[in-house]
């Protein structure tokens, strides 16, 4: 039941605007069918910028992979972090190691591209809203949630910047990572019956310490030869998202939005999102980003199409991208291992070089 918490936030949502406003729904899909086909090419444009921009990202992080498979493992992984609410990230990621697996990446490379991933878009989502509400700040133009979101985001930015210099320069931060997960390896060999034989030898072949200390060193390393790759390609997937809530305005024709205004909204939703417990933040980044376009000066109409057109691009096109990608490397590697097993039968070959089957 709870893998389908999102799907049911979805539908209430939209049966909440049927009962209660039936007359914005109505006017929001009577201007959307007002909009001829061609209308759309940008829309979807914009979709496939962020969807290339992240991919861009994952395989500035993860060094060995091309950008198809960049795709593929950054739009499956959010297909099931956004599809599946208990559970769904951890799935996603365990789903990205299988690939970067089965193309043949190293344990320290994945894992390095794991840490990477997750710690970089932590900086740009707190450290957008400094870089747009300073100056407003400092003119004494922002609201109590614009100052709160600034002044948390440079609490949060800096420590966490402090922290991960102190990791990477010393080795001492992450030894004491190694020596937690040498202490659990040791209890789960202490616990754990004899029947799971399997999960007993692979704990047995973990060595934590080692481990930490060599993913400092793979992080250090990529930083120095990758840093500014990183850099720039984590800054793109803000670009994307941001013109795709633009492109989404301009689309459902809404007036009265600057793009500064529309730049501040994007900052705060983007914390407003990542503080959320629901995957993808279903519900609150609908809500949250109607009342931002709102407050900027759109009407209940133009920030709530405006909002529909963005989570479209959003949420529900990498829950359908990511599935159908997942689907299909699924289906190329049965291929590929049934072909492999006809070659290496005996069974179904033949001396003339045909195949056939022995009955």
């Amino acid at each position: 039941m709870r893998r389908f918490i999102p799907s049911l936030i979805t539908v209430a949502i939209i049966v909440t605007l049927s009962v209660f406003q039936r007359d914005l729904l109505r006017d929001i899909f009577s201007r959307l069918a007002e909009i001829p086909l061609w209308g759309f090419i940008p829309l979807l444009g914009a979709g496939g910028a962020v969807i290339v921009a992240r991919a861009l990202f994952l395989r500035s992080c993860s060094p060995g992979i091309t950008l198809r498979q960049a795709i593929t493992a950054d739009q499956t992984a959010l297909a099931a972090g956004y599809g599946i609410a208990v559970g769904g990230g951890p799935i996603g990621t365990a789903m990205r190691i299988h690939m970067f697996t089965k193309w043949g990446l190293t344990s320290q490379t994945i894992a390095t591209s794991i840490v990477a991933t997750a710690v970089v878009p932590s900086f740009t989502t707190w450290g957008l809203p400094i870089i747009v509400l300073i100056w407003p700040f400092i003119s004494g133009n922002t609201n109590t949630v614009e100052t709160i979101a600034l002044w948390a985001g440079v609490v949060l930015v800096s420590t966490s910047a402090m922290f991960w210099w102190i990791a990477l320069r010393w080795p001492f931060v992450l030894s004491k990572v190694g020596h937690v997960g040498r202490v659990l390896r040791s209890l789960i060999l202490k616990k754990l019956p004899a029947r799971f034989w399997r999960t007993r030898k692979l704990a047995e072949r973990t060595t934590p310490q080692k481990f930490t200390d060599e993913l400092r060193l793979s992080l250090v390393h990529l930083i120095r030869t990758r840093g500014l790759m990183i850099i720039a390609s984590s800054s793109s997937t803000l670009l994307a998202s941001l013109l795709a809530l633009w492109t989404s305005a301009q689309l459902f024709g809404a007036t009265g939005l600057s793009f500064v205004e529309c730049l501040i909204a994007f900052s705060l939703i983007r914390v407003l999102v990542a503080l959320s417990p629901i995957p993808g933040g279903i519900g609150i980044a609908e809500l949250g980003l109607i009342a931002l376009l709102e407050n900027a000066g759109l009407s209940t109409l133009d920030a709530t199409g405006t909002t529909i057109l963005y989570r479209f691009l959003t949420w529900f096109l990498p829950i359908v991208v990511g599935t159908v990608l997942w689907w299909r490397y699924s289906h190329t590697r049965q291929e590929k291992n049934n072909g492999s097993l006809r070659d290496d039968n005996p069974q179904f070959q033949d001396t003339s070089g045909g195949v056939r089957l022995h009955g």
